[in-house]
């Protein structure tokens, strides 16, 4: 059911339905920005209360800058039409900010309405009208997902997660159907980022038409403490995602697969490799990336200091690359490289069909990246 915040359903509905006629190039982020222009690495920054900002590195070295946002940041969306982007606070912040990347201006784009916070992560509509974020009701601890005005950042709406503690979120190629991951873990503003349901977590994988509210499709792992929290779509509408296994609440000390990919229709597939990578990953995976013209995807592992490369098509393990806290991952506009990042500000790319390091594009500028990348032009 929709939860109505002052519009009418024919009002979103006529809004969101031009989004199935949408040509399916406008879903690439960045597909309108010319070529030619400098690649633009984005991610929240800092690593205290007076760093918090976002951070944009041109690659040509020029203007380079942090803006401060007063919280601290954890995922950010590029609008499909307009050269800016929304920067959203990590759980259980409330505040979202957001950023010109030509005039390099900045404003507070929306605070969460009473009784709500953020879970880190939004994506816009393809035609560029509507935001979507991840959030909970905080007295209740149900997941919901608010829908906003992308432009004003009025909330028009707000649709159930199916869920509890849903985290990223994205839309297949259709326009109109969100895939979310459910991380199943209930937390509360006045606990901190204490976990609350350990012994009761229900993480799922679940499919929503965001045109209704309604439950397409819910897909739960055998393994019940492994918490699904990050996921890209590939443009074959392949969903992978990754997870981070609550071992603490686990009854046993097996080691537990924390990347899948699906596909509606079909079941969770895990991808494996080597037990000893396995292992190198401790329980936890920061982030995820598809390539689709080599058809390899990427996640990463902060705790491992490593992210890790499989095949899409076979799920064959192709490989892992070393770097010290990586968690950012992101791929280039052009689909020639997998971009990496660490929080001691390192910057890598690998070519995204040998996996092999462009050594010539290493950088270490004095930045701290977060959680996630976000690689345009501009």
């Amino acid at each position: 059911m929709v939860n109505r915040t002052g519009i009418s359903r024919r009002a979103l509905i006529s809004g969101m339905a031009t989004l199935a006629f949408m040509p399916s190039s406008l879903l690439a982020a960045g597909a309108h920005l010319n070529k030619g222009r400098s690649n633009i690495w984005l991610s929240a920054q800092g690593d205290k209360a007076k760093t918090y900002g976002i951070g944009l590195f041109f690659s040509d070295n020029a203007n380079s800058l942090k803006i401060p946002s007063g919280f601290r940041g954890h995922g950010v969306s590029l609008h499909p039409l307009h050269n800016r982007v929304v920067m959203f606070a990590r759980r259980p912040g409330t505040e979202a900010i957001e950023v010109d990347l030509e005039s390099r201006d900045h404003r507070l784009a929306f605070v969460c309405k009473n009784n709500r916070h953020l879970f880190g992560h939004g994506s816009f509509s393809p035609d560029g009208k509507l935001l979507y974020t991840t959030e909970a009701e905080i007295d209740t601890g149900r997941g919901l997902i608010a829908i906003r005005d992308a432009n004003s950042y009025e909330l028009l709406a707000e649709i159930s997660s199916h869920g509890i503690g849903p985290h990223e979120l994205k839309l297949l190629n259709d326009g109109k159907t969100l895939v979310v991951a459910n991380g199943g873990i209930l937390t509360h503003p006045d606990s901190g980022r204490k976990k609350l349901n350990l012994d009761s977590m229900s993480s799922n994988l679940c499919y929503i038409d965001s045109y209704s509210g309604k439950r397409l499709a819910l897909h739960r792992l055998t393994e019940t403490k492994a918490s699904i929290r990050h996921l890209d779509v590939a443009d074959d509408d392949t969903v992978a995602f990754g997870m981070q296994f609550q071992r603490e609440a686990a009854a046993h000390d097996s080691l537990v697969p924390l990347t899948a990919t699906h596909r509606l229709g079909d079941p969770l597939r895990l991808l494996e490799a080597p037990a000893a990578i396995v292992m190198q990953l401790r329980d936890y995976i920061g982030s995820v990336a598809i390539n689709n013209r080599s058809r390899v995807v990427g996640f990463t592992s902060p705790k491992g200091s490593i992210a890790l490369f499989w095949n899409l098509n076979n799920g064959a393990f192709l490989g892992y690359h070393q770097l010290h806290d990586v968690c950012g991952i992101a791929v280039t506009e052009d689909q020639r490289y997998f971009a990496l990042t660490s929080s001691n500000g390192q910057m890598r790319l690998l070519d995204a069909q040998t996996l092999k390091e462009d050594r010539a594009h290493r950088q270490h500028p004095d930045f701290r990246w977060d959680n996630h990348l976000l690689l345009t032009t501009g």
